[in-house]
């Protein structure tokens, strides 16, 4: 991995960009179907699906390339196996920050956020995937969001009945503008500098926003009120 120092637009800030490497070694003490996985995702990441082929996954992986169906049917099998354990992956760092977080639910939005853009900063490809997934495969496309979406909204009913968050908003609303928040930041500052951290004072940010919302200034009309 290499690092690059930039000096942010924003005062005071230094914006890290991480070029990270993205061809896995062919480690032969991983399960086949680990290492096949692997190099599919990242071949995915770097050439998109349609330009990456079963022989190069297989070379990558250290494999020969019959031995590719032993473990999955297509091209478009290992696709949506790794869709899946991208999201398996974010929800297990989820569910790790969750068991060290405060037992509140600012606490809890920091303690995901976080380990949601670190995730992505490491990984910063699996967004294309995701986003050519949409026409690939479009039932992994959306399922693997439902299934974010539906992991934040059972938080937010958790939060609301302990009183940490207003009771009157559906949670699975709250769990879908959690799902965008997190993707187009991450997006914005892991993705679309190569792997950069997300800095804290975005995440500073997005969970003012998240805290208070985005109320006009005091002087000028309420535009919700009738």
């Amino acid at each position: 991995m290499s690092v690059d120092v930039k000096m942010s637009t924003k005062p005071g800030v230094v914006a890290m960009r991480v070029a990270v490497n993205r061809r896995p070694a062919a480690d032969p003490d991983r399960p086949p179907r680990e290492r096949l996985l692997s190099a599919a995702e990242h071949l995915f990441g770097e050439r998109s699906y349609w330009r990456t082929t079963v022989a190069e996954i297989c070379a990558m992986a250290g494999m020969a390339t019959g031995s590719f169906y032993a473990h999955f049917g297509s091209k478009a099998d290992i696709f949506a196996a790794v869709i899946r354990r991208i999201n398996s992956d974010l929800r297990a760092a989820l569910r790790a920050a969750l068991a060290n977080a405060e037992e509140n639910q600012r606490a809890r939005e920091r303690a995901c956020f976080r380990a949601y853009f670190d995730l992505t900063s490491e990984r910063p490809w699996i967004y294309r995937i995701v986003r050519e997934a949409e026409f690939v495969a479009p039932a992994e496309f959306r399922a693997y969001y439902e299934r974010l979406a539906n992991g934040y909204a059972a938080g937010a009913a958790v939060a609301q009945a302990d009183g940490d968050i207003d009771a009157r908003f559906d949670p699975e609303v709250i769990g879908y503008l959690y799902t965008g928040l997190g993707n187009f930041i991450g997006m914005r500052w892991a993705e679309w500098t190569g792997g950069g951290r997300v800095p804290d004072e975005v995440l500073d940010d997005l969970l003012h926003v998240l805290a208070w919302g985005l109320p006009p200034r005091a002087d000028a009309p309420n535009c919700l009120e009738p």
